[in-house]
C-alpha cells in the first residue's frame, strides 16, 4: 500500500491532475515499474480513501475504469487484485454465436456499442455444428476474461461450458442449465408463441390449413414445434409440418409458418410466379424479425425475440459483473401478411 501511496502523492505533484487520474496513473506506473505484480492485492475502498484523503466514490469509480480495462479485478472475500501487466490492455471477451443471421448482426451491434471501446471483442460461429462448438470452446478455455455464448443444447455441451469460468460465463439466445451461478440472457418461446397464436386466432381461422417448416436437424427452437402442434390441436384447421418448403404447397387459403428465411424466400419467389398475393391469396408468419421483413411486401408478420434488448443486458454484464438471470420475452409483429 506504501509503495502505491507514494506513487499517487507523486503523480499529484503534476499540474491539473484529478484525484482520479492520480491514482490511475499511480497504479499503471507501479504495474510498468514492476513494483505491482498479478494477483498483487489492492488497497480497499475504505483504506485507499483514507489514506489519500478522498472520498470512497472516488475510488470506487478508479477501481470500476481498471476493471473496464482490464488492469484489475475483484473477487468476493479477496478484494481487488493485479489481473494484467499491459496498462494498455483492452478487457478481452469471446463472443459464441450461431451464426450472422440479420438478428445476430443486430446482437453484435448493440453489443459493440454499448460496451465501448475499452472492450475487445472475438466472435465465433458454429453453426449449430457440434464439432465446430467443441473445438471453439477447448479453444479459448482460459484465453479471455468474459465468454458470452450462445450454446447447442445437448448434454456434452453442458459439460464443455462447465469449463470455463462460471463467474465470466454468460449465456444467451437459447437457455442451457448449468447450475445457478451462471449468468444467463435467454429468449422464451413456447408460451410466447401461445399468446402470439391467441392474439392471431381469428386471422388464423380464416386459412383452410396451415403449414409449419420445422427441421430437428436444424437448430429450431423445439418450443415453436411444440407450442404450434399444441395450438393447431385446439382449432378446427387442417395443420401440417413438413421439414422445408416445396412448390407444390403453395395453395390459396394455406398460411405458412416458417421459421428459417430459406423457407420464406422460396415462397415468396413462387408466390411471385403465380401472381399470389401475400395477405390475400396466402399468409406468412415468419421467425425473427429483420429489416427486410419490415418492408418486403408490405411487411411480414414475425414471431421475434429483441434481440437488441438481449445485447444490452450482456454488455450490462460484461461491465457491472452482477450475476443476471434474464428471460426477453418473443413478442408478436403483426404487419400485412396475414
Amino acid at each position: 500500500m506504501n509503495i502505491l501511496v507514494q506513487e499517487i502523492e507523486n503523480v499529484g505533484t503534476t499540474k491539473f491532475v484529478t484525484k482520479q487520474e492520480q491514482i490511475i496513473r499511480a497504479v499503471t506506473n507501479c504495474i510498468e515499474s514492476q513494483q505491482l505484480g498479478i494477483g498483487d492485492i489492492l488497497p480497499s475502498v475504505n483504506k485507499l480513501s483514507k489514506r489519500i484523503g478522498c472520498g470512497r466514490e472516488t475510488v470506487v469509480k478508479v477501481y470500476a475504469k481498471l476493471k473496464e480495462r482490464g488492469i484489475i479485478e475483484s473477487k468476493q472475500g479477496v478484494g481487488y487484485f493485479v489481473s494484467s501487466l499491459n496498462p494498455d490492455q483492452k478487457k478481452s471477451i469471446a463472443l459464441i454465436l450461431y451464426g450472422f443471421q440479420p438478428f445476430h448482426q443486430s446482437f453484435y451491434n448493440t453489443f459493440r456499442k454499448n460496451l465501448g471501446s475499452s472492450y475487445h471483442i472475438d466472435v465465433y460461429f458454429h453453426h449449430n455444428n457440434f464439432v465446430i462448438y467443441e473445438s471453439i470452446l477447448k479453444t479459448i478455455k482460459g484465453r479471455y476474461q468474459n465468454y458470452v455464448v450462445a450454446p447447442i443444447q445437448v448434454p456434452k455441451g453442458k459439460a464443455l461450458l462447465e469449463t470455463l469460468n462460471h463467474d465470466k460465463l454468460l449465456i444467451i439466445d437459447r437457455y442451457q442449465y448449468i447450475n445457478d451461478k451462471i449468468s444467463k440472457v435467454t429468449q422464451e418461446f413456447e408460451q410466447s408463441l401461445m399468446c402470439a397464436f391467441n392474439q392471431l386466432n381469428d386471422s388464423i381461422e380464416k386459412y383452410s390449413k396451415v403449414i409449419l417448416y420445422y427441421n430437428e436437424e436444424n437448430d429450431y427452437p423445439e418450443g415453436i414445434y411444440l407450442a404450434s402442434t399444441k395450438y393447431m390441436s385446439t382449432i378446427d384447421v387442417e395443420f401440417e409440418v413438413k421439414t422445408e418448403f416445396d412448390e407444390e404447397d403453395l395453395k390459396k387459403g394455406t398460411l405458412f409458418f416458417t421459421i428459417g428465411d430459406n423457407d420464406l424466400w422460396e415462397l415468396l419467389r413462387v408466390a411471385k410466379s403465380k401472381n399470389y398475393e401475400i395477405g390475400k391469396h396466402f399468409g406468412v408468419l415468419s421467425h425473427n424479425d429483420s429489416l427486410v421483413k419490415e418492408i418486403i411486401q408490405g411487411g411480414i408478420t414475425t414471431f421475434s425475440t429483441d434481440f437488441k434488448q438481449m445485447a444490452v443486458h450482456a454488455a450490462m454484464f460484461i461491465k457491472d459483473e452482477n450475476h443476471l438471470n434474464k428471460i426477453v420475452p418473443s413478442e408478436l409483429i403483426i404487419r400485412n401478411s396475414i
